[in-house]
């Protein structure tokens, strides 16, 4: 686990976007703005057969996504 320090207002930003997602954490929104920001659609998940799929405990973390 990591820290990252915020000023106020970005702080609440977050708190904003992450009433509007009825996310749980702070760490599913910052985790949805990344995803949202890289544009990667779910569906192009296992093309690169390089890459190891997902755990279990890695998908229940992006479900909903």
């Amino acid at each position: 686990m990591k820290t990252i320090a915020l000023g106020e207002k970005t702080f609440g930003m977050l708190v904003d976007i992450k009433r509007e997602l009825n996310a749980r954490t702070f760490e599913e929104v910052v985790a949805r703005l990344v995803w949202k920001m890289k544009k990667i659609p779910r569906d192009m998940f296992g093309i690169d057969k390089k890459i190891k799929p997902f755990t279990e405990k890695e998908e229940a973390e992006f479900e909903g996504i």
